[in-house]
């Protein structure tokens, strides 16, 4: 069986994990800032400042997705690390 086209799937789903957190985070924050200015009636500050936590917190995710370590493998321990799958044997014992 052929490797090819098998890095396009993983790659689409990396964007689309990635567009996902961007958008949810900034509708999350702006919503937040929304409630508080509708509570606190300080309409358009709050909006402003959560949407802009947002939109930081979704770049945030962004970043820690596309820079962690792609999977490797196939099987029961794919999505996992290496060090995961095996891990440093003890030291003798005295």
């Amino acid at each position: 069986m052929s490797d090819t086209g098998r890095g396009a799937p993983q790659g689409l789903g990396m964007g689309m994990r990635m567009s996902t957190e961007l958008v949810s985070s900034v509708f999350v924050g702006g919503g937040i800032g929304y409630l508080l200015d509708y509570w606190f009636h300080t309409k358009p500050w709050l909006t402003v400042i959560f949407f802009m936590f947002g939109m930081a917190a979704g770049f945030r995710n962004m970043y820690r997705i596309a820079t962690q370590d792609p999977p490797r493998g196939e099987g029961k321990d794919q999505g996992k690390s290496i060090r995961a799958a095996n891990p440093p044997e003890e030291p003798p014992r005295s």
